[in-house]
């Protein structure tokens, strides 16, 4: 697969699981299990989205180096 699709299905997937979050805040409470847990998914997803998106740019800058 390649990296813009795992990017793509990242961005998704951390729409959904946001969204999730949302839906349990408001049903659960913020303080709730439940909302703590799908907000730490939601985290750990936007941290592999960062660090991809961060190695998108090292791996460009490092290409541009080596002109």
């Amino acid at each position: 697969m390649g990296r813009a699709i795992r990017d793509t299905a990242l961005l998704i997937e951390i729409e959904l699981k946001r969204k999730q979050m949302i839906q349990s805040g408001l049903e659960n409470g913020l303080q709730s299990d439940i909302t703590l847990q799908l907000s730490k998914q939601v985290d750990r997803l936007m941290n592999a989205f960062d660090q991809s998106q961060n190695a998108k740019i090292f791996i460009h800058s490092a290409n541009e180096n080596n002109l």
